[in-house]
């Protein structure tokens, strides 16, 4: 429980870090798409290949990442606590 109540400001920055920088990634990827010509798909192929769009997509996947890393935790201790929770109840009952 300490774990959970600790680490809720954290997740919430994390979570946030995630939508941030998944729109810069994104307005990024907008930008270079409007500046270059062709066809649409040769456009997109080319914006996808920008350096600075692949830097802004690696960034928001290490943004995933380092989220994901702290929502299993938190997950893990929810489970923790919910076969605490059951035990209790059972042994309260006397199953166990």
């Amino acid at each position: 429980m300490r774990f959970l109540a600790s680490t809720d400001e954290e997740a919430a920055e994390l979570k946030a870090n995630v939508d941030r920088t998944e729109y810069k990634a994104k307005a990024m990827k907008a930008a270079c798409f409007r500046m270059l010509e062709g066809t649409v798909a040769d456009r997109e192929a080319e914006s996808l290949g920008n350096g600075a769009v692949q830097e802004a997509y690696e960034g928001h996947f290490k943004a995933i990442r380092d989220y994901q890393a702290v929502a299993n935790k938190r997950a893990l201790q929810v489970l923790i606590v919910e076969v605490w929770r059951s035990l209790q109840a059972n042994r309260r009952v006397g199953n166990v």
